[in-house]
């Protein structure tokens, strides 16, 4: 290791979401996760998704573009206030935003005009500490003019403390913001769908059962990341205070005075040291410094070991009380603050590395099922363990297994020429895990008999939530077929939308719309979309797709069967859609783990690939 790392544990993060999200939950109010301080790593905003939250809250439209681009399909609020100049920006990249200037505001309707979407906003009220938000005064006007701007959907109102001046949430302040939400619903005759009263800072009083019941929303970052509240930064039960590591390695070791020998000064950032007289002692110099994180919050996880101070480049700790002794090359690890973590995440010489264990693994199986020409050849997957995948075999598995298969977290490719997308999908929902499916595919050949159309209609119980239904990539419909469409509100994506939003956005509104809800995603698809741009999907575009379905980690079935390949050209295509859609990439995955010795450090947790 040539420099300090940060090791992420998602499988904490996802368990401290599941605790917030649950307490929220039992005072009827929703969790939206906030990840900024970690620069909108997409690992830690899927195990916020995973852990229950309703969507992500980022500050920086760089980070919303990392976000996207690693797979996240879950609604994004923009947190910061949107400068005026990034109008245009924030509608393409966000769902929604947080906004207290009416400037803003027009900029944000024309942009959503000219794209053709509906942007929706925030209003922000200045409680008292004085940092963003309408003076309460001004609120009302600022709601009736919201409401008029086409383009944008006025969505609720919401709060900020504990931030810039240190204001608690209280029973009065929560109060305030809940009867301006009542007073906009009575004196304008809009309903206030959300009224968002702050973040972490907010839990004692949630806990306490004191919130006030109008409050419907919170949004949590350091809650959830590093398992504390804001006001005192005490543990919060039930949430585990070590997700993040910062590890450093010593880079030299010797016992020297412990008080400077000469007339001092200034050190390097201006300040003038104090140094307590110890004698001799044994003093570490690691490979991290105030250019890679706030030192003022590091503490060591060994208990013998007082941080004495830092330069740019390096962090100067007694370790004399340290047994057994330490080593030149030993490693130290530390636990992080708020301020910390913002630092280490933010500085381009820290090594973001994930920690692997079983449990984010847990999707690592891959069960191809079916006769078909596809899986003739059982070697062409076998380097699928390079990138992810443990591949097994079944010819025809029947209901039970995959369901079974299924609920223990492994996923499913099916082939063959029996269609058996309808029998899938109503198994599922029986049996209680319902998917989401995306229909790819040129002609609307869907089985509505799983919506409960026609003499063939299954079951209540076996049927697929319309509202969970995405049809991509729809070249022709007969009108019969096109009026069930309507009737049900299904999202259809034709070729002409493809062309005008691009694979990318297309396939990223799919999840969306699929994913809420449901236990993951079935992807139906039908390999002949791909006609290499005459009519339909060049084969670039089906790749796309099926690596941004790959990326967002919801796939739990790829069905691809109904057809067969006509010749072995056709098996090798379709072949490489498929492993596109399960990850693979380019460049295998590397598990090296270090072979230092560690102290302070994570129990034996293997940190996996960087990011």
């Amino acid at each position: 290791m040539s420099g300090p790392s940060v090791t992420v544990d998602e499988a904490k993060i996802e368990a401290n979401a599941r605790a917030i999200v649950g307490l929220c939950a039992e005072h009827g109010i929703e969790t939206v996760g906030v990840c900024k301080v970690v620069c909108g790593m997409p690992a830690v905003a899927k195990a916020m998704i995973r852990g229950g939250v309703v969507g992500i809250g980022e500050s920086r439209l760089e980070n919303v573009q990392r976000l996207r681009a690693g797979g996240i399909v879950a609604p994004i609020a923009l947190l910061r206030i949107p400068p005026l100049s990034a109008a245009a920006d924030i509608v393409a990249s966000v769902d929604a935003s947080l906004n207290s200037e009416m400037s803003v505001l027009r900029a944000l309707s024309r942009a959503a005009e000219e794209r053709g979407v509906a942007h929706k906003v925030v209003l922000m009220v200045d409680l008292g500490d004085l940092r963003e938000g309408f003076w309460p005064d001004d609120l009302m006007d600022a709601v009736r003019e919201t409401m008029e701007l086409p383009g944008i959907k006025f969505q609720g109102i919401g709060a900020n403390l504990a931030c810039y001046g240190g204001v608690i949430p209280t029973e009065k302040n929560m109060n305030e913001l809940a009867d301006w939400a009542c007073r906009i619903e009575d004196g304008l005759g809009v309903r206030v769908e959300t009224v968002s009263g702050g973040n972490s800072s907010a839990l004692p009083l949630v806990a306490a059962g004191k919130m006030p019941g109008r409050i419907n929303q919170l949004r949590i970052g350091e809650a959830i990341l590093l398992g504390r509240e804001t006001i005192r930064r005490q543990p919060w039960p039930g949430t585990a205070q070590d997700a993040f590591a910062l590890t450093a390695e010593i880079i030299e070791l010797k016992r020297k005075p412990s008080v400077p020998i000469g007339e001092t000064g200034q050190d390097a950032f201006g300040g003038k040291p104090v140094f307590a007289d110890k004698g001799e002692i044994m003093r570490a110099i690691l490979n991290v410094g105030r250019e890679d994180a706030d030192v003022g919050g590091l503490v060591p996880r060994d208990a013998n070991v007082t941080i004495l101070g830092a330069s740019s480049d390096h962090l100067i700790a007694d370790v004399t009380a340290c047994r057994p002794p330490l080593s030149l090359g030993d490693e130290l690890t530390f636990d992080l603050s708020y301020a910390a973590l913002l630092a280490v995440m933010t500085s381009a010489y820290v090594e973001k590395r994930l920690v692997t264990d079983a449990r984010t693994v847990r999707d690592a199986r891959v069960l191809f099922a079916g006769k078909s020409r596809l899986f003739a050849d059982a070697s062409q997957w076998q380097d699928a363990a390079r990138w992810g995948c443990d591949p097994e075999f079944a010819d025809e598995p029947e209901s039970a297994a995959w369901l079974d298969w299924l609920r223990e977290g492994g996923r499913m490719v099916v082939a063959g020429k029996k269609a058996r997308a309808a029998e899938l999908c109503a198994s599922t929902a029986a049996a209680g895990l319902p998917l989401g499916m995306i229909w790819i595919g040129p002609e609307l050949d869907f089985p509505f008999a799983l919506l409960g159309v026609g003499p063939e209609a299954v079951a209540e119980e076996c049927r697929v939530s319309p509202e969970h239904l995405v049809f991509l990539g729809l070249r022709n419909a007969n009108e019969e077929k096109a009026e069930l469409v309507r009737r049900f509100r299904i999202e259809t994506y034709t070729m002409e939308d493809v062309d005008v939003l691009g694979i990318r956005e297309t396939v990223r509104r799919a999840l969306r719309r699929a994913a809420a809800g449901s236990c993951g995603i079935l992807v139906r698809f039908d390999p002949t979309v791909a006609d290499r741009g005459r009519d339909g999907l060049t084969d670039r575009e089906c790749h796309l797709a099926m690596e941004t379905v790959a990326a967002s980690d919801l796939l739990r079935v790829l069905d691809v069967s109904g057809r067969e390949p006509v010749g072995e050209r056709d098996v090798r295509r379709w072949r490489r859609f498929m492993l596109s859609a399960l990850g693979k990439r380019i460049l295998a995955v590397s598990n090296g783990t270090a072979t230092k010795r560690n102290h302070g450090g994570n129990g034996g947790t293997e940190p996996g690939t960087a990011h």
